[in-house]
């Protein structure tokens, strides 16, 4: 009767421990496709205008070139790129992952697709960032750079 019991405890707690595990997994998804770690995500990337994939779709961007031909001068050809990137409009993919936790430092690094739309090219590229638990305020929202040539 009592290993029974002994045997019925193990197993409770089992269950219990991993239910836990699924609530932080949650927790964890949540955390990397909140309001405040999407938006963080996009103002680094719109912030930077200089940006190497802004760069590359500008690269490839046939309305770019056409304006560029017909611009007269160097300063008017300056300010059609830096329009084309100021123009350009980014965006995270619905579908964010959760890559990594850790559970000391409460952070999570999460995976998700970046598009940049400019003029009439458009271009997309995994990125990587981590969400951290602060106490009491937002969440701290670090982007890790990605490794992207430009030639």
């Amino acid at each position: 009767m009592r290993e029974g019991q002994a045997l019925l405890a193990r197993f409770v707690l089992l269950l219990l421990l991993s239910g836990c595990g699924e609530a932080a997994d949650q927790l964890a998804e949540q955390e990397c496709r909140s309001s405040d770690a999407r938006s963080s995500v996009l103002k680094v990337f719109s912030d930077d205008q200089n940006n190497k994939l802004v760069t590359f779709t500008l690269k490839y961007s046939s309305s770019l070139d056409a304006m560029m031909s017909a611009a007269k001068s160097e300063t008017e050809k300056s300010t059609i790129l830096d329009g084309a990137k100021k123009s350009a409009v980014y965006s995270l993919d619905g579908t964010i992952l959760v890559k990594s936790r850790d559970k000391a430092t409460r952070e999570v690094t999460c995976i998700a697709i970046l598009s940049v739309s400019v003029l009439d090219t458009s271009a997309e590229k995994e990125t990587e960032f981590r969400v951290k638990q602060t106490a009491g305020g937002p969440p701290l929202v670090v982007v890790r750079p990605f490794l992207f040539s430009v030639d």
